[in-house]
């Protein structure tokens, strides 16, 4: 018996030397949560990871949370220094086989510098402001001609007409685009304060209507009373409604009804975008929310088949530790579905699957 006992012991000691020598830095953690295991390099290159830490708020020390969200919930590699200062770093957790709720962190050197982490940021400021100062002033203009068009021939009245729309689409497609770059290196952040989705809904709705109702369409707005006030940052909200609106009357014909739907649903908020188009032109419709799929019938000139702003959706409603849901059928429409969170920092816990 104690032979077994020492056997068993020598081979723990040699798997614990074993991962010492590893070049990468391996942590494992409980259900709970809490460092059980750091072997040396993770001790050399996360100096606040020690064991019997509470990971969670270890990492609150180095990054935001929506970057823990993505680390812990959705299981993505996420980059932020080990230390205060430090060098950026790859982490990736996974699940333990076998062991339900226990997971394993492995760090690594990331293969760029911060100095080309600050070029690359500096590019995309500077081109995102040399791309958004013309179209500015192409708006501006286009709106002011639109306003009165009595002077103008019907070819050219509708010529001003598309450069408006055009301008419209090239302003949010630019919004997007710089969005799913900030996305892709973790900077896409939430500015969460107390908003009322019923509000924003309104609002939304308010805006978009005369445009809707110019395609001849129609769009309706139902609330149910008693919604609550969530956190959640409410531009984002904004911007996640208005895709939904937009990509409804976008890709469906004249005579087209959307309605725009807020309901409690349990512990989560859903805020309901239904039409009763065309449906999608995908085999599966979650194909919707991938970036640049387009469907079989998209044509070489269709500017609005990109799937971007889908895809920046999915993203923002997952920062918010929610889900948004899709379902379609051809010929008879499309049910968009935004799940927000009642109570935002109990949505989700470390080890807790979320939305994918």
């Amino acid at each position: 018996m104690n032979a077994g006992r020492e056997s068993e012991g020598d081979d723990l000691g040699l798997l614990r030397d074993s991962l010492d020598t590893l070049p990468s830095s391996i942590v494992t953690l409980d259900s709970d949560g809490t460092v059980i295991y750091v072997n040396a390099t993770a001790e050399a290159m996360l100096p606040s990871i020690r064991r019997g830490t509470d990971f969670r708020s270890a990492l609150e020390e180095l990054t935001h949370d929506q970057k823990i969200d993505r680390l812990l919930v959705r299981r993505e590699i996420v980059t932020f220094p080990g230390a205060p200062g430090g060098p950026e770093l790859h982490w990736i957790v996974w699940d333990r086989p076998g062991q339900e709720g226990r997971l394993v962190l492995t760090v690594w050197d990331t293969d760029w510098n911060e100095s080309m982490n600050e070029r690359r940021a500096a590019f995309t400021m500077a081109a995102s402001h040399e791309l958004r100062e013309p179209l500015t002033t192409l708006r501006g203009f286009s709106e002011i001609l639109n306003m009165d068009t009595s002077n103008l021939a019907p070819e050219q009245a509708e010529a001003a007409a598309i450069i408006e729309t055009t301008a419209r689409h090239l302003a949010v497609l630019v919004e997007d685009v710089f969005d799913l770059s900030r996305n892709s290196f973790g900077e896409l952040r939430l500015n969460l304060c107390d908003v009322d989705l019923a509000e924003v809904l309104r609002s939304v709705v308010s805006t978009l209507k005369p445009r809707v109702e110019a395609l001849g369409q129609t769009l309706e707005c139902e609330i149910e009373p008693g919604i609550p006030s969530i956190r959640a940052d409410r531009a984002r909200s904004t911007q996640m409604i208005s895709n939904l609106i937009n990509n409804a009357s976008i890709h469906n014909p004249e005579g087209t009804t959307i309605e725009a739907e807020a309901r409690i649903e349990g512990d989560r908020i859903a805020i309901e975008v239904r039409d009763d188009g065309e449906g999608l032109p995908f085999e599966r419709a979650e194909d919707a929310f991938h970036s640049f799929r387009r469907g079989a019938s998209a044509t070489a000139g269709d500017r609005a088949g990109s799937g971007i702003g889908l895809s920046i959706t999915k993203r923002l409603i997952q920062l918010h530790r929610g889900e948004v849901t899709v379902e379609s059928t051809p010929g008879k429409g499309t049910v968009f579905t935004l799940l927000f969170p009642i109570d935002h920092d109990s949505a989700l816990t470390p080890g807790e699957p979320g939305p994918v």
